[in-house]
């Protein structure tokens, strides 16, 4: 994708080739800038999902259980 074109002026022309380049060098680099999981981040999202998939299917008792959690972290302090 290049951008010669006469009528641009040779400053216009060189904006375009800078952003041509800037964008060629993020494309290069998507991967390279990813997230990495790392430690215990999946093991988290797994007992996040679990827990998720437990609240919806008994709310109430979820309910209680973080209830009795709540009782107990306020008492320790």
């Amino acid at each position: 994708m290049s951008v010669e074109n006469p009528k641009l002026s040779p400053e216009q022309f060189r904006i375009n080739r800078a952003s041509e380049n800037i964008r060629a060098m993020a494309d290069e680099m998507k991967d390279e800038l990813k997230p990495a999981t790392r430690g215990l981040e999946p093991a988290l999202r797994r007992l996040a999902v679990i827990i998720s998939d437990m609240t919806v299917a008994a709310p109430l008792q979820s309910l209680a259980i973080a209830f009795l959690l709540g009782i107990l972290l306020a008492r320790r302090r």
